[in-house]
């Protein structure tokens, strides 16, 4: 009898790990061929954790690294540019230096906007910035939001500014599962600013920054041409998520994972009117970056999401339904060939670059890499 409970305590403390364990987890991929092809060159492979890479408007690489640093890469020598080292970041777990996005009108403005997480007490809280640029240096760094949860896990922090100046963030529930439901706390949310920080009139949820809640962990988010945003979304160990994100609508976590198919996500919806995801894993992927490619140099990923994948390591390209509600097709690319995929950025040309983040979660003295995708072999 003894032997049982044993058993039976062992098994449950099992489960319960895998329900808080936190998104990246993944089985090493012992020695990836960084060109395994002449589909891929390497364009740089001494980076520190890259978090956030995007096409800047000079035509250059802006990258984040967990650790603190900006910097713009040369995209055809590969030649890196530190701008700043923020001292304030703490790195810790999945935190540090995340998301970071440029004012869409750059010569005029040009404003780098920046999330990470900094100490406070015993505590880790998230911050949104303001940078401002010149000659090769970031300075001026201006807060719009702060004391956001944070946590070792489950920090969200994808940036996006809107074709009508407004900035986009995504937040986790900083494993704290019940703050996504409560419009008092920033966490698990959609967040809406006005560039300045000030929160916009018009936000769904008066004198609000909530766009929409019941997140858990969002790390992708993408405008599509038709004008709908996306996100991608990790799960516990079930239903990572594809979701069209719409101003006021609540995704249900943690009392609804995907779509409603449960007795208890049935009669919380009964009561509260939740917004399914589009698109579901079950086993979870952990997917990371959302992009949406409409170039030509890969004509098998036009007009398709492009989706970095931590870990299932791969490169994931989805269809969606010509009404924007549904994803009609799934096809993966490079599995296991990089190791964990965690950023995409495509130029306005249709180059496409992916930021790795080393063979096994956790381990930052791996080599990080930025890489180009030539052609798929």
């Amino acid at each position: 009898m003894n032997k049982l409970f044993t058993f039976l305590g062992i098994v449950l403390i099992t489960s319960m790990l895998l329900y808080c364990s936190s998104d990246d987890n993944a089985t090493p991929n012992p020695d990836p061929d960084p060109n395994p092809t002449d589909a891929t060159t390497t364009l740089i492979s001494t980076l520190s954790v890259p978090w956030e890479i995007l096409w800047g408007p000079d035509n250059f690489l802006w990258v984040t690294e967990r650790n603190g640093r900006i910097s713009r890469i040369n995209p055809d020598t590969g030649e890196q540019i530190e701008l700043i080292r923020i001292a304030a970041v703490e790195q810790v777990q999945e935190s540090g230096l995340l998301g970071m996005v440029l004012h869409p009108n750059f010569d005029s403005n040009p404003f780098v906007y920046a999330v990470y997480t900094c100490q406070s007490g015993n505590n880790l809280l998230e911050r949104l910035v303001r940078f401002t640029y010149a000659n090769n240096t970031l300075s001026d760094e201006t807060t719009l939001l702060d004391n956001i949860p944070a946590a070792g896990i489950h920090n969200g922090s994808r940036l996006m500014i809107t074709n009508d100046l407004h900035l986009l963030m995504t937040t986790g529930d900083a494993g704290n599962t019940s703050l996504s439901q409560n419009l008092n706390s920033l966490a698990g949310k959609v967040l809406r600013i006005n560039l300045d920080g000030s929160i916009p009139a018009d936000n769904p949820f008066t004198n609000s920054y909530v766009y929409s809640l019941g997140h858990r962990n969002p790390q992708g988010l993408v405008r599509h041409p038709n004008g709908n945003i996306y996100s991608s979304e990790h799960g516990p160990q079930n239903d990572d998520e594809i979701n069209r994100i719409v101003a006021g609508a609540n995704y249900g976590w943690p009392e609804v994972m995907g779509v409603i198919n449960t007795p208890a996500e049935e009669a919380f919806a009964a009561s509260t009117t939740v917004t399914e995801s589009i698109f579901n894993w079950t086993p979870t992927i952990a997917p990371s970056d959302l992009a949406f490619y409409t170039g030509t140099a890969i004509p098998q990923w036009t007009n398709k999401f492009l989706m970095t994948v931590l870990k299932d390591q791969k490169i994931v390209s989805l269809t969606l339904s010509d009404d924007g509600n549904t994803i009609t097709e799934e096809e993966s690319f490079f599995t296991g060939t990089f190791g964990r995929l965690r950023d995409i950025a495509i130029s306005p040309g249709g180059r496409i670059f992916i930021a790795t983040n080393g063979d096994s979660y956790g381990d930052t003295s791996a080599t990080h890499r930025i890489i180009e995708i030539n052609s798929i072999p």
